[in-house]
């Protein structure tokens, strides 16, 4: 697992923020993660950090077995995504005088946005009998319709929803994520937001059905490939094992070389995942590289290592999982090249 969700997390935050207009791609979302230099403007920089900062405080917040849902956790989330950018909201509900027009779409006024936002929160906390992926599912388009905040509601929708399905049990949230797909298909999603929500903040007289099917269908095929990229795991170690094996090199360098097949690997985030010293990985990834396995790209801040050309060679079936999970690509798209 450790191979796999640095690039999954790359892939959530780049979907996520791209749909706002983030131009930042999963490879240059990896380069802010880890700290390296790119050239790119600082608000769009700014953005990737927040909602990376977001997610990992949502994820550690809903994992804990005293989660509740509250007004905190919901402003907390927001501030986060916004801090320090343009629009700034700190995370404040909007109040009298920001009244809301998206597109064709005018939002419920602000006098009511506290009070629709309690009933959301005490739904929340009900828990009631509807099965996680829709809970998921409608809190991801209340918070759109409701539009608490000025700016930095589809972000906080997003993540939110994410969080519910923590709740039940999802440890990895970054390897179900559907915000990838939603990127590469923007209108799609901007289209079944507008045909459920009307014109106008009217729940009582526009049907959920159809945006519940749109989003279903999307989290299952997520849910499909996460399921694929968990039980080819142990093949796929198994494989670069056996490989190494037949090298007379060290068999624990099996994960290493499939972190590098899904994701630029860096030094600091290996040390970081693996909770080992920076000069124990560094020197590990030395011998790794000499032994022919990889290739060091970069200097100093900005270095990494790429997979070499032996190590591209060996059959993996995980790599191209991933890269389809990064792209927003759908399973389909697997199979036909399995079957090719």
């Amino acid at each position: 697992m450790l191979a796999v969700w640095p690039a999954a997390r790359d892939a959530a935050v780049s979907g996520s923020t791209g749909i706002e207009g983030n131009p930042l791609g999963p490879a240059e979302v990896e380069a802010v993660l880890a700290g390296a230099a790119i050239d790119a403007d600082a608000g769009h920089i700014r953005e990737v950090e927040n909602y990376n900062r977001a997610l990992n405080l949502a994820r550690d917040a809903a994992a804990r077995p005293g989660f509740a849902w509250s007004h905190e956790v919901i402003h907390l989330i927001s501030a986060t995504i916004m801090e320090g950018l343009p629009r700034d909201t700190h995370g404040n509900y909007r109040g009298p005088g920001e009244d809301v027009f998206v597109g064709i779409f005018t939002g419920p006024s602000p006098l009511l946005v506290q009070t629709l936002m309690d009933e959301l929160i005490e739904w929340l906390t009900r828990r009631d009998q509807a099965p996680p992926l829709i809970r998921s599912a409608l809190l991801h388009l209340n918070i759109i319709a409701i539009h608490p905040f000025n700016d930095g509601n589809g972000r906080t929708a997003r993540i939110l929803a994410a969080m519910e399905l923590v709740r039940d049990g999802v440890r990895s949230p970054e390897l179900i994520s559907i915000e990838a797909y939603l990127r590469r298909n923007r209108d799609e999603y901007i289209d079944a937001l507008r045909t459920t929500l009307g014109p106008t903040y009217d729940p009582e007289n526009h049907p959920v059905t159809e945006w519940l099917d749109y989003y279903t269908r999307i989290s299952l095929d997520r849910l499909d490939a996460r399921n694929r990229i968990l039980d080819a795991l142990p093949t796929d170690i198994g494989i670069l094992v056996s490989a190494l094996a037949d090298a007379r090199e060290p068999l624990e360098w099996g994960s290493t070389l499939l972190a590098a097949r899904v994701s630029r690997l860096r030094t600091a985030a290996l040390a970081e995942l693996t909770g080992r010293s920076m000069p124990a990985v560094r020197a590990e990834l030395g011998r790794i590289t000499r032994a022919g396995w990889l290739e060091p790209r970069g200097a100093t801040r900005g270095r990494w290592y790429a997979p070499s050309e032996r190590l591209n060679a060996v059959p993996l079936h995980i790599p191209e999982l991933m890269r389809l999970l990064a792209a927003g690509e759908q399973l389909s798209l697997f199979d036909e090249a399995l079957a090719g």
